[in-house]
């Protein structure tokens, strides 16, 4: 795998759309070990990447950057606890995802894009493997990979209908 050796955010999206046509097929294209411990991380920021760079099976040399995401809550009717934002990047160009709980207790993440009413950058896509991420770089998901917080984010404008349908 090229992208193993040689990182590049090109590299990773061939990576994602070659996974996507693999379980096309029928192959098994997700990790093969267990998932990290967010416990278990240096640090709850670094335990959240961790998981990411498990679930997209990226090589330990690609940096994701972690920080608190102020819009979004950590599980549905938080208050004061935020989700995590992570920047995958690798020169000008980034994807920027959020890790959150949903209702069933998993930490889910979601890719940031323009909501496709109101061009808002929310939570559009729900992305839990290297073949979910090809999935959406080929424009193939549909409402049920939607992201959790899709519907209830406070960056759509105000006239967005997303939020009310």
């Amino acid at each position: 795998m090229h992208w193993l050796t040689n990182p590049t955010l090109e590299a990773i999206e061939e990576a994602a759309r070659q996974a996507t046509a693999r379980r096309a097929k029928g192959l098994n294209t997700g990790p093969t070990t267990p998932e990290p411990s967010i416990l278990a991380a240096t640090s709850e920021r670094e335990g959240v990447a961790e998981l990411l760079r498990h679930r997209l099976q990226l090589p330990p040399k690609v940096r994701l950057g972690v920080y608190e995401d102020s819009n979004h809550p950590l599980f549905p009717g938080a208050r004061l606890y935020r989700a995590a934002r992570i920047q995958l990047s690798y020169g000008q160009r980034s994807h920027l995802f959020i890790g959150a709980y949903e209702p069933a207790a998993r930490l889910t993440f979601s890719l940031i894009a323009p909501c496709r009413a109101c061009s808002s950058p929310v939570p559009s896509a729900r992305i839990d493997s290297l073949a979910d991420f090809g999935d959406w770089l080929l424009g193939g998901l549909d409402r049920a990979a939607e992201a959790p917080q899709f519907r209830t984010s406070p960056i759509h404008r105000r006239n967005c209908p997303i939020p009310t349908s």
